[in-house]
């Protein structure tokens, strides 16, 4: 077996070693503050402590994701120092080893172990962020759909276009109470057809039930109606997902989510922009990688200042995690573009680490 192939994976195995004690010791302190929080909150005596310690370990995977980027940070600037503490970078340096032979690794682990967040991980923080906010919910008594400005939907159905609007909405069970409900159709040419108030309505098994309608249309007599059911493709999931976080909904389910709602005329903004941060998180951890090579890895390893170099490694890293949290508020905002709100942090941090990297070992 070649050298520079034992190199490699002696480094790797390193840092996945570094990767998973860090990912449990964090994780363990997450979940500690997490549910002392919950404790705070609530009764142990009324809620139970196995309930409050129950959502504490349902909202970690999400905070797991959140922190996966200072992971890698910590986890590879562990690595680098551990193999200057022990003179094994000199000797791999002395081999004729540049630095892109053993960083390279690193940044492929990196990328695969984003690849992996997304794909596969993220469906399961996604389900289990789920059933948090609904058990928190229950805990709170709040229902789970709730809005005193009103719901506003939009649907296309057989060559016409229905636009509901509903000044109370409720959810009890598996049905969607709705209330004050004015519903205007329209032909596929934006033309007026007709409009229907009811009082209330109730959104179950693919039909809107209408309770005591008013059906207004041009040139005819208002035709009232004690029940009147309307048939609709909108489930009360779909509905759900409108009022759900973009934490809430699996990396896979994202682009069928974006697709409904600017078909039924919500705003997909927050749930494009959330799918282009689970896009650039591969990227977002090599970037840390580079960032802690370039901290970490010198050439003249007799400088000494290794706590100030780890300092500044761990303070570039937040800078890059703040300056993602400003433009991804931008880009939710409007005031940037999505794609480039997302993707711009990264890249600049990423090539800026890499003209680093080739001063020093030009130099």
């Amino acid at each position: 077996m070649p050298a520079p192939k034992i190199i490699s994976q002696y480094i790797v195995r390193q840092f996945l070693m570094s990767f998973f004690a860090v990912m449990l010791a964090l994780g363990a302190i997450i979940l500690l503050f997490d549910v002392i929080e919950l404790m705070k909150k609530e009764a142990v005596s009324s809620f139970g402590f196995g309930n409050i310690l129950k959502l504490g370990l349902l909202k970690l995977p999400n905070m797991i994701l959140t922190i996966l980027p200072f992971i890698v940070l910590i986890a590879s600037i562990i690595v680098f120092r551990r193999l200057t503490k022990s003179h094994e970078l000199v000797i791999i340096r002395a081999a004729g080893q540049s630095v892109w032979q053993f960083v390279t690794p690193l940044l492929l682990t990196s990328f695969i172990i984003g690849l992996f967040s997304v794909t596969v991980f993220n469906p399961f923080s996604a389900a289990m962020f789920s059933r948090y906010q609904r058990l928190d919910e229950d805990r709170k008594g709040t229902p789970h759909i709730s809005s005193s400005q009103g719901l506003w939907l939009r649907e296309h159905r057989d060559g016409k276009m229905y636009v509901l609007h509903a000044r109370g909405i409720h959810q009890e069970k598996y049905e969607l109470n709705l209330k004050n409900i004015s519903i205007l159709i329209f032909s596929d040419q934006n033309v007026f057809l007709k409009r229907i108030d009811a009082l209330k309505a109730v959104l179950n098994k693919g039909v809107f039930s209408l309770k005591n309608a008013r059906t207004f249309e041009n040139g005819k007599i208002i035709e009232v109606s004690e029940t009147l059911d309307i048939p609709t493709d909108l489930t009360l999931g779909k509905i759900q997902e409108n009022f759900a976080s973009p934490e809430t909904i699996s990396f896979w389910d994202l682009p069928e989510i974006i697709a409904f709602f600017e078909n039924s005329g919500f705003s997909s903004h927050s749930h494009r922009l959330h799918l282009q941060s689970l896009l650039v998180s591969p990227f977002l951890l090599m970037t840390m990688i580079l960032i802690s090579a370039v901290f970490s890895v010198d050439p003249n390893q007799r400088r000494g200042g290794n706590a100030l170099k780890v300092s500044c490694a761990i303070v570039c890293g937040f800078l890059l995690y703040f300056m993602t949290r400003i433009t991804y508020a931008l880009g939710f905002s409007t005031a940037l573009p999505i794609a480039f709100a997302v993707w711009s942090p990264p890249l600049i941090f990423a090539l800026i680490s890499v003209s680093v990297l080739l001063h020093k070992e030009d130099g």
